[in-house]
């Protein structure tokens, strides 16, 4: 028995527990679920996993697909209808109103993902664990999630605008994942000059055009493999990696566990 509980509760799979003052959950919508409005009466962090939801608000609605996160706040009222396929989220919010948590989540902030889908995976596949470390680990994993998404949110509301090139390199990133995206390609795919999109896409990111196109590629793989039966030397060939050995040592450090280990985490069945 793991120490999450689980339920269904209007049709939607519930595994969820509360660990040191956050409530964790992997929520299942079935196919074409509508959830009718209502106003959160605390903020939360939602990853979605696999399929599809679009949210709808008083005054536009918002598409979230998978490897998609978002951080809503404390009564926005809102929403939802799932895609054809459902939806397999991921929430952290805190059990209580006196849970700190950072300014991220006093406003409606669109995150995508970046750098922490494989962290949504682990939590989710902590939840259904039944040894002694899965509370630990999941909280562990909680936990870095919030730090990545106050990074994010920092980044998205900081005083210097991003220029609208710099979401249209990233999303030429993400457009191409399998395939080698050299500098010079990039900036011409955006229009601007090379030498200046490796700074500003640094100075956005942290990181250089290539290691942030190799973490793209990474966080795919893992979520192919979390959800895929195919082989994993045929999504590491996928997602660009040809040598089998290069993937799995660069998976390794990113994740922190091997491929067929990520994979077989995140299939544990809940219970």
């Amino acid at each position: 028995m793991g120490f999450a509980s689980v339920a269904i509760d209007d049709g939607i799979h519930v595994t969820s527990a509360d660990v040191n003052g956050l409530v964790l959950s992997e929520l299942r919508f079935p196919p074409g679920y509508l959830q009718p409005s209502f106003e959160p009466q605390l903020p939360y962090l939602a990853l979605v996993l696999d399929g599809s939801m679009v949210k709808s608000f008083h005054t536009k609605t918002m598409g979230f697909g998978r490897g998609s996160a978002f951080t809503m706040p404390a009564g926005l009222w809102h929403g939802a209808t799932f895609g054809r396929v459902g939806a397999t989220i991921v929430i952290v919010r805190p059990a209580t109103p006196t849970t700190p948590l950072t300014d991220a989540f006093r406003r409606l902030v669109e995150l995508r993902g970046r750098g922490f889908n494989w962290l949504a995976w682990r939590l989710a596949a902590e939840l259904r664990a039944s040894d002694a470390a899965a509370p630990m680990a999941a909280e562990g994993f909680a936990l870095e999630l919030l730090a990545a998404t106050a990074r994010e949110a920092t980044a998205e509301c900081g005083s210097v605008r991003a220029p609208r090139w710099l979401g249209a390199a990233e999303e030429y990133l993400r457009s191409r994942i399998g395939d080698p995206v050299g500098l010079t390609e990039l900036a011409d795919a955006v229009g601007v000059n090379a030498t200046h999109l490796a700074r500003v896409f640094r100075a956005r990111y942290g990181l250089s055009v290539g290691e942030y196109g190799r973490r793209l590629r990474l966080d795919w793989a893992a979520a192919e493999i979390a959800r895929d039966g195919r082989p994993i030397a045929e999504i590491a060939s996928e997602a660009g990696f040809a040598d089998q050995s290069h993937f799995t040592r660069l998976f390794r450090q990113h994740v922190g566990t091997t491929p067929a280990r990520f994979r077989q985490e995140a299939r544990r069945v809940p219970g």
